[in-house]
């Protein structure tokens, strides 16, 4: 029975129905979709007695499609910006470095390098077993042989001997 009234409604309806929704949302693509839900929604949340004026009721459902889709598209423009002018794109700042701050960058990474090659072995070991592969202390000094002391003292100058180095180069 629903069936058949919605079927019948949609025959005499469908028409006003789908230019109320083009003076709403100005585009024909968007009016049929919504023509089309409040057939949907009409045939899905019928009440379970008898629609007293079918015609009614299909507009009101028409009425809380089309606010429902103003309210979805006003949140959207709330959140979304809309390009509107193509070289404010081309102005976007970069997040990669620029030229000037690769090679800056790979300076310090030279000055790194040349200043753990100045530095005894055993304490550039310690350095790098430390800070690159997350070792500890005492577990440094058993790999090592020697006591936890010694390996703290040879963290402490190869840190301030790294340091040192980096400062003279920031600073020339």
């Amino acid at each position: 029975m629903l069936g058949n009234l919605v079927h019948d409604l949609q025959r005499s309806e469908e028409g006003r129905l789908r230019r109320f929704f083009l003076r709403r949302f100005r585009n024909a693509a968007d009016a049929a979709d919504a023509t089309q839900e409040t057939f949907l929604r009409l045939l899905s949340s019928a009440p379970d007695g008898p629609i007293e004026n079918p015609r009614a009721y299909l507009r009101r459902t028409a009425g809380n499609i089309a606010y429902d889709e103003q309210q979805r598209r006003y949140r959207r423009a709330q959140v979304e910006c809309p390009i509107t002018d193509e070289q404010a794109v081309l102005n976007i700042a970069s997040d990669a470095p620029s030229p000037e701050t690769q090679v800056i960058d790979r300076q310090r990474v030279a000055v790194f390098e040349q200043a753990l090659l100045g530095l005894p072995e055993r304490a550039r070991t310690v350095l790098l077993l430390n800070r690159n592969e997350g070792w500890t202390y005492p577990a440094i000094a058993q790999h090592l042989g020697v006591s936890a002391n010694t390996v703290y003292n040879d963290a402490k100058l190869a840190m301030a001997h790294c340091v040192g180095a980096m400062t003279r180069f920031e600073r020339d």
